[in-house]
This record gives C-alpha cells, structure tokens and sequence, in this order.
C-alpha cells in the first residue's frame, strides 16, 4: 500500500524499503517516569475563571537531547493535569549561541505537531526597548542583556525599578535580585549611584524607613501573641500566622486592643 506524502513539505521520511510489525496498545509506563517542569504558570479566564493557557518556563544553561523528547510531554502534559485548551514552551537560555540550538524545531513525526519552543537569550531579551515597562527592564538586566557595568546601562536600570508603576514591596524585591545577580563591578556602580541625590531619596532613605516599618510591625505582632498567650485565648495557627505576616501597624493596634477585653481570640479577629 502506497504512503500518501504531504505535497508541501515532508513532515518525516521513510526508507524506501521499510519493515512494518504490531506494537503494544498499551502506552503506561512499565517504570513510571517522573516529569518535572522548572515552573508551570496557569492563566485562567476572570469571568469564568476557567484555565485558559499554561505556561511552562525552562531555565537552560544550554541545549539537551534529552529535551527534545521531554519537552513536548510538558506542553501536553500540562494541557491535560490542567485541563486548559492551549499551552506553550518559554525557555530562559542566557548564552545566545546554546539559546540558537534550543529554538531548534522539535519534529514529532505527527503531521502538524511540532514543537518550537518560545527561546530567550540575553541577547534580545524582552524589555531591551524603552517601551518594555520597568519589571520586563530589569527582567533583561538579570538574563545579561543591559551591561550594568556602564552607567547609561545602570541608570536605564536604577529608573526602572525606581518607576511608579513598581510597588515598594517589590522595588525591594527587585534590587535585591539586580545586586545580588551583578557583576562586582556593576553592583559597586549601582551602589555609588543609589548614594546620589537622583536615587538617594528612593533607594537609600526609603529602604531604610521600610526596614523601620517593618521592625515596629514585627514588635507589635510579638506584642499582640504574647497578650494573647497570657490570657490563655489559644489563637489558632491560621491566626498566629495572620498575626507574625501583617506588616499594617494600624490593625496590629487594634488586634492588640480587642485582645486585653476578649473572651476568645476568634472575638480578636472577627472581621
């Protein structure tokens, strides 16, 4: 019987004189092999709150054979553990010419189904314009794609993470993850930046009065445990737990007023 070939392209090729024999339906796994995914992120539908896309993201340090068969379990794996309709390949190579090798196109034999995985490299990572936004900004600068060593560099940096659109929680965030991955030059370049009155007031001063918040919010939550404790209101876990992460000073008062005239501690946080 004839093989019928695509006439637009060869999706795989078979020897001429090809041998044919019965395989086993069963498609388990005698020893069952264990896949595991850097990071899965699950994007899911507000109004119906229905899973609309997975995400599966790779680090990779450079291109594996063995990734050419695993990877396309992870886009259909997780199509499957998370019922959702679509899922892609994102994979974070920071040496460009490992990064050509992973953009390679994965044949899977099956007419249509072949896999190109979404490749970054720091050599066009995303946000290397202006029009990026500052969390994909300094999201180049960790895969090495804006040399910190110079201070346009530097500065391209520090106004990113400085921008109204960052959260204080996460501009701590983000310059602890910028110091800690630069170079010793490009971390004493941004350190002597910080230091100026261009960046003092956001780097320096407001980190250290975030520091003085969070150890007064710190010894109110100790507070308000130790009153607990001594008037035997036995808080739960759960609640000890809300206690020792509430950073908001004013609520911590209020817990801790409640807690010298309640029964219970659920009296304590009833809202």
């Amino acid at each position: 019987m004839p093989i019928q070939r695509r006439q637009t392209r060869a999706w795989h090729t078979l020897p001429r004189q090809p041998a044919v024999s019965l395989a086993p339906t069963d498609m388990s796994a005698v020893v069952p092999v264990q896949y595991l995914a850097d990071m899965v992120v699950l994007i899911f539908d507000e109004a119906t709150g229905e899973p609309v896309l997975a995400v599966i993201i790779e680090p990779q340090l450079r291109d594996s054979d063995i990734k050419r068969y695993s990877w396309p379990v992870y886009v259909t794996t997780a199509r499957r553990v998370a019922k959702c309709p679509a899922a892609i390949l994102v994979v974070l190579c920071p040496d460009p010419a490992e990064a050509a090798k992973c953009r390679q196109l994965i044949r899977t034999g099956h007419p249509g189904f072949d896999l190109a995985p979404v490749v970054i490299d720091s050599g066009a990572p995303p946000g290397r314009d202006d029009t990026g936004g500052p969390y994909l900004t300094a999201f180049a600068a960790s895969m090495g794609g804006i040399d910190m060593e110079t201070e346009p560099g530097a500065r391209r940096v520090l106004d990113a993470i400085a921008s109204p659109e960052v959260s204080e929680a996460d501009r701590l965030r983000m310059t602890a993850i910028i110091l800690t991955l630069a170079s010793d030059a490009a971390r004493h370049l941004l350190e002597a930046m910080m230091t100026t009155s261009e960046y003092q007031k956001t780097f320096v001063e407001k980190i250290h009065d975030q520091g003085i918040a969070e150890g007064e919010a710190k010894g109110k939550a100790e507070d308000v445990l130790k009153l607990l404790d001594a008037r035997r209101l036995a808080p739960s876990t759960e609640q000890r737990q809300q206690v020792t992460s509430c950073t908001d000073t004013a609520q911590l008062d209020l817990w801790f007023d409640r807690a010298i005239t309640a029964g219970t501690a659920g009296e304590v946080f009833t809202d």
